[in-house]
C-alpha cells in the first residue's frame, strides 16, 4: 500500500505533467526577417508552422526572398526554442525539492517492500532446508 502523502504528491505531479504538456503543445515562437517582409512561426519543436508575406515581398528577387524566409525562420524556430526554456524553467523551478522528496520517498518504500520480500524468502528457504528439498 502506498502512502497517502506519498500517493498525493504523485498525483501532483502527474497534474503538473499535464499542464507542461499542454503548454508545450500550444507553444511557439515568431520572428522575422531583417525588413521585416517575412513572418514566420514555429512551434516548440521549431518546425515551422506558418509564414506571411508581405505585399513587399512581390518585388524581391527570389533569392533575395528565400534568404529572408531563411532568416524569418530561423528566428522563430530560436525564439519557440527559448519560449520552451523559459516554460520549463518556470514549471520546474519549485519542483526540485518536490520532485526530490517523492522520489525520495517513493525508493524508500521500494527498499522497504524489498526487505520484506527478502525476508521472506529466507524464511522459505529456512523452511525448504528443514524439509530437506532444494
Amino acid at each position: 500500500m502506498i502512502d497517502p502523502d506519498l500517493q498525493r504528491r504523485i498525483e501532483g505531479m502527474a497534474e503538473q505533467a499535464s499542464r507542461i504538456a499542454g503548454t508545450m503543445q500550444n507553444l511557439t515562437g515568431a520572428g522575422t526577417d531583417d525588413a521585416e517582409l517575412v513572418r514566420a512561426t514555429c512551434d516548440a519543436s521549431g518546425r515551422l508552422v506558418g509564414i506571411e508575406l508581405a505585399a513587399g515581398t512581390r518585388r524581391m528577387q527570389t533569392y533575395e526572398l528565400q534568404e529572408a524566409i531563411l532568416a524569418a525562420a530561423g528566428r522563430a524556430a530560436d525564439a519557440a526554442r527559448a519560449s520552451l526554456a523559459d516554460a520549463v524553467a518556470q514549471v520546474t523551478q519549485g519542483a526540485d525539492l518536490f520532485g526530490a522528496d517523492a522520489v525520495r520517498q517513493a525508493n524508500e518504500q521500494v527498499a522497504q517492500y524489498q526487505r520484506l520480500v527478502d525476508a521472506q524468502r529466507d524464511r522459505l528457504e529456512q523452511l525448504r532446508a528443514g524439509l530437506g528439498q532444494p
